[in-house]
């Protein structure tokens, strides 16, 4: 198991058989265990050792240990912690879930029960402290969410912070909805001119007649609709930041006259014959390829030369999966609030869909789809029927083949739990396992080979359950 390379793990067993049997196999798969045989060791060990996973037999020479439950998790909220018990002491265990603990096993237990139980509880663990860090990373600041966690984010965060304090041209590539713009704010906000304006323009929603007009304005009665002076974005953002988002659809008969502005760091306004000082730092962006654009003729090179003084690439969605759980936290919480809806969770079934997906349209298609969701869910928890076809896999009211994890998970979250016991929950699994692996299989081996466990644990269970 991946989950249990580099771990410590707590092992807290009086009997010797089962202690060298589970310490075997924890060894065998890179995990670092720490046995005890009374509860006084175990806390003993606890003290000194930063513990990944606790698993507790319930009775030990000295006392339950429960009370080694509670002063575990009373260290650390989030350690996992898995109960052993010998048959017959399932409501304890259960009791004991209550405090804190994830799982528990059955003495004897085979040694597929073993790693399910711990990849579960090392799974569920690792989910929940994602959540709570991202929360909290969430909750950091405005640019929380572009930052990420991922690799790429963290490169470009390191030359961000190179550059930002300077005055030099950057552009930013990458395609639609990777959060060019909240980059480029950032930028500015860690910039020496984070006092001044930050400026954003759409190069590629001006017409080709209107864009001087935009950027540099006009002096009154320079045509005929200018009754008076107009003041341009390039002055309006004087000793701050002008964004020129989509700079790729800037037309080419503007483009000499934007190089000039970047050249000389003057301009005039329309109809206007004294030159205005544009005090201003210019962040571009663009989701084309401007060398090749360059090279068909529909962008000046000289122009590019002057834009990407220093280029930042901002990775799609797709590249940096790790960042999207952090998302998640950012965009529940603020859209919660615009909304003005109660807070909700993401259940387990409806994060896995949402990480697997590839997301063409990026940060901005997921927050639109969990705008939608927190619309349509009524609930405590978002769950996969809240998210859109193209993310649950349907198409045309056909379902693609779920997968198993999901189905389970989805299981989980929806179930009643006061609606049946834990080991009720357990049995009624075990006998479906069973049953299934009885009919498909032509022998009571091939059965046992299945499911994992040897012939004398299928004939235990098979006569457990009543079963033929």
């Amino acid at each position: 198991m991946e989950h249990l390379k580099d771990a410590v793990i707590l092992l807290v067993e009086d009997n010797e058989t089962v202690a060298r049997f589970t310490c075997d196999r924890l060894r065998e798969q890179g995990a670092t265990v720490r046995h005890a045989g009374t509860l006084a060791q175990a806390a003993e060990i606890a003290r000194h050792a930063q513990i990944d996973l606790a698993l507790l037999d319930l009775h030990l020479p000295d006392g339950l240990s429960t009370t080694l439950l509670a002063d575990l998790r009373e260290r650390d909220p989030d350690l996992p912690v898995i109960m052993v018990t010998e048959r017959g002491s399932v409501r304890t265990a259960v009791e004991s879930m209550k405090l804190g603990a994830l799982d528990y096993l059955e003495k004897p237990y085979e040694q597929a029960d073993l790693d399910r139980a711990i990849e579960r509880a090392l799974t569920l663990d690792g989910l929940r402290r994602e959540v709570r860090a991202l929360q909290r990373a969430a909750q950091g600041g405005r640019d929380a969410p572009v930052r990420g966690t991922s690799p790429a984010m963290q490169q470009i965060w390191q030359m961000v912070e190179t550059v930002a304090p300077t005055d030099a041209n950057i552009l930013i590539t990458g395609e639609n909805g990777t959060g060019k713009e909240v980059l480029a704010r950032a930028i500015h906000a860690a910039s020496q001119r984070a006092k001044g304006p930050f400026i954003p323009v759409n190069c590629g929603g001006i017409t080709e007649t209107l864009v001087e007009d935009q950027l540099f304005g006009h002096e009154a009665h320079a045509f005929t609709d200018a009754r008076s002076l107009r003041r341009g974005d390039f002055e309006l953002a004087d000793k701050g930041t002008i964004f020129l988002d989509e700079i790729g659809e800037m037309p080419l008969s503007m483009q000499p006259t934007l190089l000039r502005v970047l050249e000389s760091r003057t301009f005039f306004r329309l109809g206007g014959e004294r030159e205005v000082q544009a005090n201003v730092r210019v962040i571009a962006a663009t989701n084309r390829d401007l060398e090749a654009a360059v090279a068909q003729g529909q962008f000046r090179q000289d122009l590019l030369f002057r834009l990407n003084v220093f280029t930042l690439h901002m990775p799609p969605l797709r590249e940096r999966r790790e960042d999207i759980p952090l998302l998640i936290a950012a965009f529940l919480r603020d859209l919660g609030r615009s909304l003005n809806k109660p807070k909700r969770r993401l259940s387990a079934s409806a994060l896995r869909l949402l990480v697997a997906y590839d997301w063409p349209g990026n940060v901005r298609q997921l927050r639109n789809v969990l705008e939608r969701a927190l619309i349509l869910c009524q609930g405590q928890d978002i769950q996969p029927e809240h998210l859109p076809p193209e993310i649950t896999g349907q198409r045309n009211s056909a379902v693609a083949a779920p997968d198993p994890d999901v189905l389970w998970e989805r299981w989980m979250d929806a179930a009643p739990f006061d609606a049946v016991t834990f080991s009720e929950a357990g049995a009624r699994v075990e006998t479906l396992l069973l049953k299934r692996a009885l009919r498909q299989c032509a022998s009571k081996a091939d059965a046992a080979a299945m499911l994992g466990m040897s012939p004398d644990s299928l004939a235990y269970y098979i006569k457990k359950y009543g079963l033929t």
